[in-house]
C-alpha cells in the first residue's frame, strides 16, 4: 500500500514490532476512549491502523470482497423487493434514492481504502 502516512514519514517503526492482534486492540481502545484527541494521536493511530491494512493486505487467508458484485447483488435484489410491494407515494422515492446514494458513497470509500487511500488517477502524498 503506497501513501501511508508512517511510510512517508518513517514514524512509529516500533509498531512493526508488536503483533497484529495487540495493534488492534490499540484500535479498540481509541474507538472507545473518552479522551478527546489531539493531532499527534490521530496520526498515532492513522500509523497503527496502517500497519494492520498493510499486514491484512498481504494475508491470502483473509477474504477480499468484490464491492462492484455485491453492489450490483444487492440492487437487484431492492428492484425485486420493490416490484413486490408498491411504495408509498411521496417519500418512498427520496428514500430510496438517499439509500442508493449512501450505498454508493460507501462503496467508492471501500475502492479507495482497497487501493491503498489512492483517490481515482491520483495518489496521496
Amino acid at each position: 500500500m503506497s501513501g501511508l502516512i508512517g511510510e512517508n514519514t518513517g514514524s512509529y517503526p516500533f509498531l512493526n514490532r508488536f503483533s497484529t492482534k495487540t495493534l488492534r486492540q490499540l484500535l479498540r481502545e481509541d474507538f472507545t476512549s473518552k479522551e478527546p484527541s489531539t493531532p499527534e494521536s490521530d496520526t498515532f493511530i492513522t500509523c497503527v491502523a496502517e500497519v494492520v491494512a498493510r499486514r491484512e493486505a498481504a494475508d491470502p487467508s483473509i477474504p477480499r470482497f468484490d464491492v462492484e458484485a455485491g453492489w450490483r447483488s444487492l440492487q437487484t435484489l431492492c428492484q425485486l423487493q420493490d416490484t413486490d410491494a408498491a411504495p408509498a407515494e411521496g417519500d418512498a422515492g427520496d428514500t430510496a434514492g438517499a439509500l442508493e446514494a449512501d450505498l454508493s458513497r460507501m462503496a467508492a470509500q471501500w475502492n479507495q481504502l482497497q487501493r491503498g487511500g489512492e483517490t481515482d488517477g491520483q495518489r496521496e502524498t
